[in-house]
Order: structure tokens, then sequence, then C-alpha cells
């Protein structure tokens, strides 16, 4: 694991800088590390995606536990550095590519790990929620904030369309506080390292997933609007009122009033 001295070093004799646009944070506290790599509960059997690699602050501890570690990471210049630092891992293949278009059967059954950039957290986790039969588990820094939305109650500011998802996909368990200063450069706020467990049997029953993820998506996209308003992309208006009025819902709710069960309930009406 490199300090933030030796980081800093690294960094400068190769002519780098860390990119705020791509969310570039590096974990530096090995106390932390240690932490959450002993979550992911590892053995030679397993295989691990590590999400935005870095420099291999959690690489390198992974490696040592898993049968098999794909380190994705975006930034060209990062990835042929990692690959250079970590030449001697022979389990370790590092992946220069977009998460976001990574294809999850190339690692069935694998433990998913990362901190995940602030400004992409949705569209991963979507992702995920999409590719969760393919996964065994999830350890992830998520910012605090975002953390948050995952445990909310309806008509809270923090519950959305990440509360929706989450709760249907996963069961999410909160493992640990990852306090700003265990990062280089250091972020303006706190993260948490949950996991998320994919649940065999999602409850409540979703005749059309695809479709339930669209209502809840189109739910949450104008979160101050009413959900009739909202759906009037997809769906005809009187048929949204008539749908809200036969599953006892007044037609100027909003998104952020309704559970999961309720989000499942007018998907599966509205098909």
């Amino acid at each position: 694991m490199l300090t933030a001295s030796e980081l800093k070093a690294l960094l400068r004799a190769q002519g780098l800088a860390l990119s705020k646009r791509l969310g570039q944070h590096h974990l530096i506290d090995a106390r932390i590390i240690e932490r959450i790599v002993a979550c992911c509960r590892l053995s030679r059997e397993d295989t691990v995606v590590e999400i935005g690699a870095g420099l291999g602050a959690l690489t390198e501890p992974l490696a040592e536990r898993a049968g098999r570690v794909l380190a994705v990471e975006l930034d060209r210049r990062i990835c042929a550095l990692l690959a250079q630092r970590l030449r001697s891992c022979r389990n370790v293949t590092v992946l220069c590519e977009d998460i976001l278009r990574f294809s999850w059967a190339r690692a069935s059954g694998a433990t998913v790990v990362g901190a995940i950039p602030y400004h992409i957290t949705s569209p991963i986790f979507v992702s995920l929620c999409e590719a969760r039969h393919a996964v065994r588990r999830a350890v992830l820094i998520l910012q605090e904030e975002v953390a948050d939305r995952l445990l909310a109650e309806p008509g809270t500011k923090a519950y959305g369309r990440l509360t929706i998802l989450g709760r249907y996909c996963w069961d999410t368990i909160p493992l640990l506080t990852v306090p700003r200063s265990a990062f280089f450069p250091q972020p303006e706020v706190d993260s948490q390292c949950v996991e998320l467990v994919p649940k065999v049997q999602p409850a409540p029953l979703v005749a059309d997933e695809p479709l339930f993820f669209e209502v809840v998506k189109q739910a949450f996209a104008q979160r101050r609007k009413t959900l009739v308003n909202c759906l009037g992309g997809r769906v005809p208006r009187a048929r949204a009122e008539s749908t809200l009025k036969t599953l006892g819902l007044p037609v100027s709710v909003r998104g952020e009033a309704l559970s999961l069960e309720q989000f499942a309930a007018l998907a599966n009406a509205l098909r």
C-alpha cells in the first residue's frame, strides 16, 4: 500500500495528476483497507471484480486472498502504471475499460469491490442491480449521502430511485464508516462501506422487471412533479390516473410517497 507521500512522489515522477472529473480519491489508510478486505470474506476459489482500481490500494490485498482479481480502471495513464506496479501479481488482470460497459458474464459468481466515484454512483448501482444474478456479493465504499439513500424511508429527502432498486434487488448491510482522512486527495465528506447481497427471490414479485426499473426511474426523474406527470412521456395521462385510482392512490401523489410494494403494484398494473 502507498502512503500519501509515496503516492504523491509516484504521481510526480510519472508526470500524472489526479482528476476530479473522474472522482480519483485513493485509499491510504492501512487499517481501513484491512477491514474492508476482511469484510469481503475471500478464499482462493473466489474471483473479484474491482471497480476503479486506481493504483492498487485494494487490489494488492485482494489478490493476496482471492484466486483471481479483475482490476477495472478507466484512466489509461493510471491503468498503465497499475499494471506496471502489479506485474508480479500473477492472479491480477488489469482491464482498462469503463465499468459501465463491463460484461458481467466474464466473471460469474464474482465478489464486486470498489470505492465508487460519486458522479457515476447511480449508473454503476443500476448496472449492478441489472447484473445482480451474476455476482455473489458487492462490498462498496459509497459517499455517506448515497449510503443514506439506500436506507431511507418514504417521504424523506434521501428517499429515491436508489432506495427502491436497492430494496428490491439486495439485502443491504452497513459495515463501517470510512473517514475522509482515509483518502488522498481528501474528499469533502466521509464514506460508508456497505455489503450488498443479491436477493434470490425479490419481494414483492414484479411481472416485468425492465418496466419496473423504468417506472421507478421516471418517478424520480423530476421528483417535485406528480407521478402522473412524470409518467406522461411513457403512459397516457388518462391511463396513469385510472391506474393510480385502481390502486387506491390519489392522482396528485408523487413518487417519493410510494413504497417498494406500491411501485411493484403500479408496474404490474401498467403492464
